[in-house]
């Protein structure tokens, strides 16, 4: 049973096709950490069980799936910009896609109507927008008053280490498509949106992978999929190889920024 994909609001097909596309498959067999930051998330949104949660930037429906065991009578608008991301999501709650509206958006743009919750949540997203003031103004519109707002993203300093040896390997310059806020610059935002009671906190928390085959396909997969779409398959191969070999041992250095807040 595929879960039927609602798509976002985007001028022309045109717009769909530019969003980044993820190998949903691969991302899937690996072992993200975004596994256990969705954990942490989730906990620190305290539910009640009967609410409507939106995921923004959703993936394969991991943490959409520990949502629904949290929401026995809720509901998820699982949100991401990738079809093969939602396609995945289809088939890991098949069971229960009755409680889950999925949307295509691109969350650079005005959100769909039908996002809209009782509380948001986001894993590992953030970080790919560029424009966080305008992100937090719009999940702000999509809460009534007092609704929390818990995510995790990159923040300043995440991989910054992988991304001197990604230069080193012959990356190409300033070709990062992250925005990695300070803890300072992401509470002013939240603020200015019309969030209170908020809470922004760094924790380091390196991923140490196996050397060899893991170390590479977590490369390609998750931190530079955006530049190997614009690079020959071979050439994105030998960038990836030598990128995993410039890195001193196997760990991504990731620095999170965790963030907790309630609509004014």
């Amino acid at each position: 049973m595929r879960l039927p994909v609602r798509i976002g609001l985007v001028d022309t097909e045109e717009k769909v096709v530019e969003l980044l596309e993820w190998d949903a498959a691969s991302y899937d067999a690996l072992p993200l950490p975004h596994s256990r930051w969705g954990a942490g998330v989730i906990d620190r949104l305290a539910l009640t069980g009967d609410e409507t949660v939106v995921d923004l930037g959703c993936g394969t429906g991991r943490d959409t799936e520990r949502l629904l065991d949290r929401l026995p009578h809720g509901r998820v608008v699982a949100v991401d910009g990738s079809a093969q991301m939602l396609d995945q999501l289809g088939a890991r709650i098949a069971a229960r896609a009755d409680r889950v509206t999925a949307v295509r958006a691109d969350l650079t743009r005005p959100f769909p109507a039908v996002v809209h919750g009782d509380a948001v949540m986001s894993v590992a997203t953030f970080h790919w927008i560029p424009d966080h003031a305008t992100l937090f103004q719009r999940i702000a519109a999509t809460l009534p008053t007092g609704g929390r707002l818990e995510a995790e993203f990159g923040g300043a300093g995440n991989i910054a280490g992988f991304l001197d040896a990604f230069r080193r390997a012959g990356g190409p310059p300033d070709d990062d498509p992250w925005d990695f806020a300070t803890p300072e610059q992401t509470a002013s935002a939240l603020s200015a949106a019309g969030f209170r009671d908020v809470d922004v906190r760094v924790v380091p928390d390196p991923a140490v992978l196996e050397p060899g085959e893991q170390l590479e396909a977590f490369i390609a997969t998750v931190l530079l999929p955006a530049t190997l779409r614009t690079l020959q398959p071979d050439d994105g191969r030998t960038l990836v190889r030598r990128t995993a070999a410039e890195l001193p041992e196997p760990v991504i250095d990731y620095v999170r920024v965790q963030v907790s807040a309630t609509r004014a």
